[in-house]
This record gives C-alpha cells, sequence and structure tokens, in this order.
C-alpha cells in the first residue's frame, strides 16, 4: 500500500469510509498501512450511529476520504458526525478521466460510480497484466481494466438477493410456491426456493466467466479476476474461474488516491 505523509513530513492517520448501498465499510491508513476492514449495515442510521460505530471508536485522524453511493443522507450523516466529534470536513471522492495509473473509459468520467472507479484503480495496482473487477453486493458490477491501466468500461446487474427479489415481487405463481428450501450442491434444485436460489446464483457467476472470456479475447491475457462486495460468498463457490477475494478492495483504492 502507499506511504502517506503530511506537510511535516511526518506519518498521519487517514480515516477511509466506504459507503455502499447496504453497508458501510472502513479503515484507518497509517504507519503500518491499511488496519483490517470494519463493516455494518447502515439502514435507518442517524448521526448517533455513525458516531457510536465509527468514530467514538478511534482517535482523530488528520483527514477523512470518503466514498459514497448511498447517497446525500448518507453523506450528510457523516459530515455532521465528524464535525461534532473532531472539527473535520471530510474529502468525498468523484471518478476523474485518469487517477492512479487508470484511465476512464467513460466519456463522462464523474458518471463512473465512485466505487467501481476506486476498484479499478485498487485492482489495477494489484494485478500484474489485466484484471476483471467484480464486486457483488445489491448490484453486481464488472469492470475491465488491461495491463496498461485503460479501463475497458463494465457492466451492472441485480446482485444476487435483488435479483431473487425481483423475480418474487414480479410473479405470483412462483412467490406462491417459494417456502422452505433444501440445500442443493448442483445447478437443479428439487424445490421452488431452491431453484430460484440456484437459477440467480449460477446466472451471476456465469456472466462472470463470460466476462473473463471476452476479456481474454480483447486483451490477449488471462485477466486476474478480483472478488469484492459482501455478497461475494453466494456467488464464489460456483465460479469455475481463477480468482481472489479482496473484501477491502475500495478502500484500498481510496489509499491510493489519499496518497496522490
Amino acid at each position: 500500500m502507499p506511504t502517506v505523509r503530511g506537510m511535516t513530513g511526518q506519518y498521519t492517520m487517514i480515516l477511509l469510509v466506504d459507503i455502499g448501498n447496504t453497508r458501510v465499510k472502513w479503515a484507518t491508513h497509517g504507519p503500518c498501512g491499511l488496519s483490517p476492514q470494519q463493516a455494518a449495515p447502515h439502514a435507518g442510521w442517524s448521526v448517533g450511529e455513525v458516531r457510536q460505530q465509527i468514530t467514538a471508536q478511534m482517535p482523530a485522524p488528520e483527514r477523512i476520504v470518503v466514498s459514497n453511493v448511498a447517497g446525500p443522507r448518507m453523506a450528510a450523516l457523516l459530515t455532521d458526525a465528524a464535525h461534532q466529534a473532531w472539527g473535520i470536513e471530510p474529502t468525498f471522492v468523484h471518478s476523474k478521466a485518469s487517477e492512479g495509473g487508470v484511465r476512464n473509459a467513460y466519456s463522462e468520467p464523474d458518471k463512473l460510480g465512485v466505487d467501481r472507479w476506486l476498484g479499478s484503480i485498487a485492482g489495477h495496482r494489484m494485478a500484474a497484466g489485466a484484471v476483471c473487477v467484480v464486486s457483488i453486493g445489491t448490484a453486481m458490477t464488472v469492470d475491465a481494466v488491461d495491463a496498461s491501466g485503460r479501463h475497458l468500461g463494465g457492466l451492472i446487474v441485480p446482485g444476487p438477493d435483488l435479483m431473487k427479489h425481483c423475480l418474487l415481487a414480479a410473479t405470483s405463481d412462483i412467490a406462491a410456491r417459494t417456502g422452505q428450501s433444501q440445500a442443493a450442491d448442483s445447478i437443479f434444485a428439487a424445490d421452488t426456493a431452491g431453484a430460484v436460489r440456484q437459477g440467480t446464483r449460477h446466472a451471476l457467476a456465469a456472466l462472470i466467466a463470460r466476462c473473463v472470456e471476452l476479456m481474454h479475447l480483447q486483451t490477449g491475457q488471462q485477466p486476474t479476476v478480483i472478488l469484492t462486495g459482501g455478497a461475494t460468498d453466494q456467488i464464489e463457490p460456483l465460479l469455475a474461474v481463477d480468482h481472489r477475494s479482496v473484501p477491502d478492495l475500495v478502500l484500498r483504492g481510496l489509499a491510493i488516491v489519499a496518497a496522490v
């Protein structure tokens, strides 16, 4: 991970915060590098919960650097909590045309989700060549970066739980037949709930494999596959491609950007 120094040349501690659609993740970066990621679901949080979960658990950092895709309410809560606890104004990161060795594929760079941008930066830094970054949470995103750092673009689909919810919400017959499910080791389930679960998870695993195949054809390299996100454990056992799981990938990207 990059070394972070303050204006005086002394090591500083930075609080890194990744606010996703469902969970908030945080860690600090200082003399010993990146601390272990902590995470919690943020539904219903107030300023009090932000202070209790995050700010009350650590000494005052010198800076706070934030990735936020959860909207203005969570941004305001974190800002208020940081002001109350330490009198610090957080810095909210946005996607750029080029940063951290990666060149954004979007013609309007700020339209790329900042979590995807930071994951691409961290993935590129970690991989020896092309990298396929897969974030599996409320949504599943896939981003491709070639060996030179050129972001090739990506895709977004519902994550496993959202895909299941959409299917049940739009089909009364399937929803009515969904009850308790027995575990299934193969793709074929013997009850409706299992069929929905297996279908959604295998569909996402197959999509990842297809993206890897197309990246190989496009770049001439077998890409490194990096998984991140809170629902990774639902898809990872089904993947037939080599991969590694990096739960704190966005925080690693934040650390890189914070050091620039």
